[in-house]
């Protein structure tokens, strides 16, 4: 499979460097936890990330090349290798346009996000003009090319239990922050004493204390 390095050339792709590194850069600043997870599309130039952010200490990084993810781990693209709730911060970048049904990734992306955890997807712009000219030449070299603006993708984001926070156009590239819903605190089932089995029974007392203050 050609890689995506052909459908830009690298003045191009050193631009988008440069613009995902700005889009980037504020939100990897202020995002906390252990274990960050960064997506990205195999030879295509995205912005370069620090090794450490904000107490960000691990990060574990994937490329998509076909039908499989290279990287930290080997895996087939339809699931990743990880235990639910793993990470506090991913950075998807490029990854959702080389699939025609991103729904099977973004479940993936739900299910190994904590709750809470901030996602990063950055993109291509579907209007930009620039978009046109990007999916001919990756039809040119047999690339996909799967542009989908970025309130579909919140739609969709929203339906596997994401919530948007922000997005964000710079040039033909956007920014779409979304965090995972907390999950509702569970009520653990009580068995429940008859009012008159209460009946007479004294309550323990510290010292110092009175019965009647204790009850």
């Amino acid at each position: 499979m050609p890689e995506c390095s052909a459908v830009l050339t690298e003045s191009r792709a050193c631009a988008l460097q440069r613009t995902e590194a700005v889009l980037l850069a504020p939100f990897l600043r202020t995002s906390n936890g252990t274990h960050a997870l960064h997506l990205r599309r195999a030879g295509l130039m995205g912005a370069a990330l620090p090794e450490s952010a904000n107490g960000l200490g691990h990060w574990t990084r994937l490329e998509l090349d076909g039908e499989a993810w290279h990287g930290s781990v080997r895996a087939l693209a339809c699931e990743m290798p990880f235990a639910e709730d793993s990470f506090a911060l991913l950075v998807v970048s490029h990854v959702l346009e080389a699939t025609p049904t991103p729904a099977t990734l973004i479940a993936e992306l739900a299910r190994v996000a904590m709750p809470g955890a901030r996602v990063l997807l950055c993109g291509f712009t579907a209007w930009h003009p620039q978009a046109w000219w990007l999916r001919q030449r990756a039809r040119r070299v047999g690339v996909p090319c799967h542009l989908r603006s970025a309130r579909a993708l919140s739609s969709l984001l929203r339906a596997h239990g994401f919530e948007r926070e922000l997005m964000q156009r710079q040039g033909s590239s956007y920014l779409l922050v979304v965090r995972k819903r907390r999950a509702s605190a569970r009520i653990l089932l009580l068995t429940r004493e008859p009012r008159g089995a209460f009946a007479g029974r004294r309550v323990p007392v510290l010292p110092g204390g009175t019965q009647r203050a204790a009850s």
